[in-house]
């Protein structure tokens, strides 16, 4: 088998006969927080769209902080479910509303985001950083922001399989919520999860 790549992280335990899954921790050097994102060796991270939660339309992404390029993981293609439905929206500001149907929930099911599941591989060394961009559904407002401020959690770990209702670690965005409430602090306007299972691509292939 041809080598890929060092590491891989996926969301679940489950690979083709060309890998194993391992029981390795995450090594020291590798960093996934608030921080930065950085690993030791070329890895890939697969992450899974859960839930938004806001009238804005988002899209998230990768930036590469050490070459400045940028990647779009997850685009949503409408700002909500139920947008452009005429459908009531019951509204919780301040509230986390994470795996119900309020508070303008948008969904893979509902056709706010087209992919589910994404990967991304992460040059070694390299410095990144997530964002997420939202522009408000009449255009006039747009927002960026990055995961080094304080509008994003981290919960769990890379390595962490699955505890709980968390598998590897769950990243929750606070988008600053609309102009005329302001920040909301619920953290579900947008989350998403990362990692889970090693999966060693330098093993050999299982006969």
């Amino acid at each position: 088998m041809r080598q890929l790549y060092s590491k891989s992280w996926f969301i679940g335990a489950i690979a083709t006969g060309l890998m194993s899954t391992l029981a390795t921790s995450v090594q020291a050097q590798d960093i996934f927080d608030n921080r930065a994102v950085q690993f030791p060796e070329d890895t890939i991270v697969e992450f899974e769209f859960l839930q938004s939660h806001g009238s804005y339309q988002a899209a998230l992404g990768v930036r590469n902080e050490t070459t400045g390029e940028e990647t779009i993981l997850f685009q949503e293609v409408k700002p909500y479910d139920a947008f452009g439905t005429n459908q009531p929206i019951q509204t919780s500001p301040g509230q986390n509303d994470l795996g119900t149907q309020a508070d303008f929930v948008g969904t893979v099911e509902g056709g706010t985001i087209s992919n589910q599941f994404n990967e991304f591989m992460f040059k070694a060394n390299n410095r990144y950083v997530f964002f997420l961009e939202s522009v408000s559904p009449t255009g006039q407002t747009r927002r960026r922001i990055v995961s080094t401020q304080n509008l994003a959690q981290f919960n769990g770990r890379l390595d962490g399989g699955r505890k709980g209702n968390i598998t590897g670690s769950r990243v929750s965005w606070e988008d600053g919520g609309r102009v005329e409430v302001g920040n909301d602090d619920d953290f579900d306007d947008f989350v998403i999860e990362a990692g889970g299972y090693l999966i060693d691509l330098n093993c050999p292939p299982i006969r």
